[in-house]
């Protein structure tokens, strides 16, 4: 796709120097209407594809950090069994083992002595939630 962008911007752009030398010769002031509307319609296309792109990117960044929010708080968790024999209730009980919110933030819905539910936002309206018994962050809520 970039190939041919870059390979129909060289013949625009040719184009456009054409023109302009054109104009010059005949000592005309400026584009037609018709070029310029021509010019709007391609740069409308263009925004029109890459707009919903960065969207959908920006939603992917946001489901990573969410994970990446779920992976360090399960770890977090772990430490905190280790040192308290049961699960956190609470992320800021977290906090005093290495866990720090972010701007997913991370809430912790069930912790007790053998389990624990958290989730986080992502993009797009989707929720990860992460267990002991799952080991990795998946879609859904607890």
């Amino acid at each position: 796709m970039a190939e041919v962008c870059r390979r129909n911007g060289r013949k625009v752009f040719s184009w456009f120097s054409w023109r302009m030398e054109e104009l010059r010769e005949t000592h005309e002031g400026g584009f037609t209407l018709i070029e310029l509307m021509a010019v709007l319609v391609i740069v409308g296309i263009l925004a029109a594809i890459a707009i919903p792109n960065y969207i959908g990117q920006q939603d992917k960044a946001r489901d990573a950090a969410a994970m990446a929010q779920l992976r360090m708080a399960a770890t977090s968790q772990q430490l905190h069994y280790v040192d308290q024999n049961s699960y956190a209730g609470d992320a800021t009980d977290l906090e005093a083992y290495g866990f720090r919110q972010g701007e997913q933030t991370v809430t912790v819905l069930a912790g007790d002595v053998s389990t624990y539910c958290m989730q986080a936002p992502g993009g797009g309206g989707v929720t990860f939630r992460i267990t002991p018994a799952m080991g990795r962050p998946v879609p859904g809520a607890c």
